[in-house]
Formats: C-alpha cells, structure tokens, sequence
C-alpha cells in the first residue's frame, strides 16, 4: 500500500471516531403532540439562547406538528431550554446511579456537551407527558448543534 494512501486512510479513521451521534435521554413518545394544540412556557433567556433566540423552541414546535395556540387554550404547555453543559456533566436516569448520557471523554479529559432538553407538560392535570434531553459534546457552531439535537430528542 502506498504511503501516500495510508497517511489519509489513517486521518479518516481518527476523524470518524470523533463524529458520534448525540445521546437521547427520553420519556413517553414524541407522537403525543399529535393533533393537540401547544403553546410555549416563557422563559428567560440564557446566555447561550441569546446567540440564537427561539432556535430550539422554533424547531421542536415544528417538528411535533401540533397546533400552536396560546398557553391557555393549550393541551401541551412545551418547555424548551439549549444551554452549555460544564466538563463532567451528564444526565442520569432518575439519580439511580446509572449513566444514561454520560459525560463524554476524549483522549481520556472529560469535555463540555451541548444539551437540548424538552417538557411537555399536561395543562390539565399538570403532568410531564414527554421528556427528552439531548447531549453532544461542545464544539463548532452552536446553531447546527440545537438542529441536531432537536431532531435526536424528538426521533422516533
């Protein structure tokens, strides 16, 4: 084999192990918005949201495809946050002690991830009827970031 083949065949190889899918933490089926009217909890933006204001929250109601009404004629109350989460920091299911979305690592240092996390909330009885938070580690541009992590949390 020529070196000049191994050299890129290796670099290739390095590289796909650093593009790995996002990890999904969910409860309940994203489906459930199906034909139910939605509103937006208001929330105050974080420092990472002002960059892209309403990205995420753009992006979940239009993928659940339910009618966007306002809070109090709502089904489904959707709470929708995209922030920075810190070195060391994953999601867990439930604090039983069991990682679910760990923190991930490279080259053995832990890193920072980028989480989407998405609600919704029963108006009626006040119940979350689905729950998803979505996790990659932190790097390039954070707008291509929430849109991947949008359509991880809410994938069938």
């Amino acid at each position: 084999m020529s070196v000049k083949l191994v050299l890129p065949l290796a670099a290739a190889a390095l590289l796909a192990g650093c593009a790995t899918p996002p990890q999904v933490v969910r409860s309940g089926d994203p489906a459930f918005a199906n034909g139910k009217t939605l509103a937006l909890a208001a929330s105050q933006a974080t420092p990472l949201d002002r960059a892209r204001p309403d990205q995420a929250s753009a992006l979940v109601m239009a993928r659940l495809g339910g009618r966007t009404v306002e809070p109090a004629a709502a089904d489904y109350l959707m709470q929708v946050a995209f922030s920075e989460l810190p070195k060391g920091v994953g999601v867990m299911r439930d604090g039983a002690g069991s990682w679910l979305s760990e923190a991930r690592r490279r080259f053995g240092l832990r890193r920072p991830a980028y989480a989407v996390s998405i609600t919704a909330i029963e108006t009626r009885t006040g119940r979350a009827a689905f729950s998803a938070t979505a996790t990659e580690p932190a790097h390039g541009d954070p707008a291509k970031a929430v849109d991947r992590l949008v359509a991880a949390a809410l994938a069938d």
